[in-house]
């Protein structure tokens, strides 16, 4: 079979722009360090990484779930800690108050002691996070989760209320673990065990007492009643505790797929840098054989010789 010159030439050219383009793809992958550039380049191995890279993303969503989780059972946890600490303060001072040999004026300086224990106590069951959401408030967080109304109006006396709602965010953390967050306020402030049975509004305990130094009357079973609350916050400070460990344990495991992911993922993307280099020495050696052939061919034609 006989071949032109014109295609010998367009046959060199081709296999040229071949080399070139294998030339460039390899200098492609040492600039990335990827192996595979386009999908066609390894279906499979592309259909890997989407997979692989699928699970490390929704891993370290769950990570960073878990981080907001964290903040707020720790603002939660801190939250009852300082009640607790309010309350013994107060069981102090009804310690004290039982002291028969008191005033009217010790009486009324502790009962002014009391009235502001119970404004930090209702300021600790209104607080909010970094995002401005309300821990107490249930799926309301944007609602200030209690009020208080002066009723009537300049007596001193307030009706406390809850204002949230009594759902409890889940939010998860892994594949198929959800922690709760946020107690809902009415469990936690208004539905109290008291002395006797029944529930009490810690708010309304306290300002119960207040009124009862104030007056001179009988403080009821004041002291129980607080180390009933006291117990109470105890038990939602554990509740957020047994989270927190909760959450500590499933960072473990969510750290290690994310590690084993990514180990994966670099076996099946990541270049190895001596074989493709290897290769580009090979392929460049191969490009310079075939231009300089190309040089000599082009002058094979019988017109030279004549």
């Amino acid at each position: 079979m006989r071949i032109s010159t014109s295609q010998m030439q367009d046959r060199g050219v081709t296999a040229m722009l071949d080399q070139q383009s294998e030339l460039s793809k390899t200098q492609q992958q040492l600039a990335t360090g990827k192996r595979i550039l386009n999908p066609s380049d390894d279906v499979y191995g592309t259909t890997q990484i989407l997979a692989l890279n699928r699970v490390i993303d929704t891993h370290q969503q769950y990570g960073e779930n878990a981080d907001v989780v964290e903040a707020r059972l720790n603002q939660e946890e801190s939250s009852l800690t300082q009640n607790i600490d309010v309350l013994q303060r107060i069981k102090e001072l009804a310690i004290g108050a039982s002291n028969v040999t008191l005033s009217a004026a010790d009486r009324s300086h502790f009962a002014a002691e009391v009235r502001e224990l119970l404004n930090e106590t209702f300021s600790i069951a209104n607080t909010s996070d970094e995002n401005g959401d309300f821990i107490f408030s249930g799926f309301n967080v944007d609602t200030t989760p209690f009020t208080a109304t002066e009723v009537p109006a300049g007596s001193g006396l307030f009706d406390y209320a809850y204002t949230g709602d009594l759902g409890q965010r889940n939010i998860q953390i892994g594949e198929t673990r959800f922690i709760p967050v946020g107690d809902p306020g009415q469990s936690v402030y208004m539905d109290i065990p008291e002395t006797g049975g029944g529930t009490q509004n810690i708010f309304e305990t306290l300002e119960q007492f207040a009124v009862a130094l104030e007056t001179g009357g009988a403080a009821g079973n004041i002291e129980n009643d607080l180390d009933l609350a006291m117990n109470h916050f105890s038990e939602f400070r554990t509740r957020a505790g047994s989270r927190q460990n909760a959450i500590d344990s499933h960072r473990v495991l969510n750290e290690d797929i994310i590690f084993q992911g990514q180990k994966t993922l670099s076996s099946v993307e990541d270049l190895d840098y001596a074989e493709a280099i290897s290769r580009l020495n090979l392929q460049l050696s191969t490009l310079q054989a075939a231009q300089l052939s190309f040089a000599k061919i082009q002058n094979l034609s019988l017109f030279n010789y004549l």
